[in-house]
């Protein structure tokens, strides 16, 4: 099946694209220069051909390409299984995950296939904290955007409790995750996230414009303290 769909990869490929794309993701992977719209029609027909045990040859086949659209489709295709996940899809996950560089896949995995694990096994929580503490930041940024699903439910816990850990951490690719994840617990829990955001006022810049996009009595306040550190005594 992967010699089919990369000639239909091919077919829809766009050399423009490739090389914007590739730039734009910074992938260090190959591109085809295929549209995401265009994997995910692909990735629905693999699942209607596949049982989820057999896709998994078919995703290892799939992830080794070489190619970033590939390993998308790998993605995308497991994503559409999610009511047969299980801890046997996360242990087939985790060893595979060190394989992905850039955010667009890392979000794919996180929100869509192991945040969805986490909801049907929360013994799963102690996973993510064991790759929070991870030197990968890619393996940190993981655990806090699987957490998403479990925000959407109302429980923002184990996203709070891994925001403090992040709130200073160096790693732009992190500060984003984070201010995003208490965005959307804000939604949910707003006084919970303000006092976290207000204690902790002088976080990096790049986390707090994230987190309080919702929030403009929170920037008048960051806005008003940094006019008062600044002002000539």
């Amino acid at each position: 099946m992967p010699n089919g769909i990369r000639k239909q990869l091919k077919k829809l490929s766009d050399k423009q694209f490739a090389s914007d794309i590739k730039k734009y993701i910074k992938s260090p992977y190959e591109f085809y220069g295929v549209r995401v719209p265009e994997i995910r029609t692909l990735a629905k027909r693999l699942y209607e051909e596949h049982g989820l045990k057999e896709f998994y040859e078919t995703f290892d086949r799939l992830w080794e390409s070489g190619y970033h659209e590939e390993m998308s489709l790998a993605l995308y295709t497991l994503q559409l299984y999610e009511k047969e996940f299980d801890m046997k899809t996360w242990k087939f996950l985790k060893p595979r995950l060190k394989e992905i560089h850039t955010w667009d896949q890392i979000d794919a995995v996180s929100s869509f296939i192991i945040g969805k694990i986490l909801l049907k096994y929360p013994k799963l929580e102690k996973e993510l904290l064991k790759l929070s503490q991870s030197d990968n930041f890619w393996m940190r940024r993981i655990a806090i955007v699987s957490t998403l699903p479990r925000i959407k439910t109302g429980d923002v816990k184990l996203t709070m409790k891994l925001a403090k850990d992040y709130l200073y951490d160096k790693e732009p690719y992190i500060q984003k995750a984070t201010g995003w994840m208490l965005r959307e617990a804000g939604k949910k829990e707003l006084e919970i996230v303000k006092r976290l955001i207000l204690k902790h006022i002088d976080m990096p810049s790049l986390t707090f414009s994230y987190a309080t996009e919702q929030m403009i009595d929170l920037r008048k306040v960051r806005k008003f303290k940094k006019l008062k550190t600044n002002r000539p005594k």
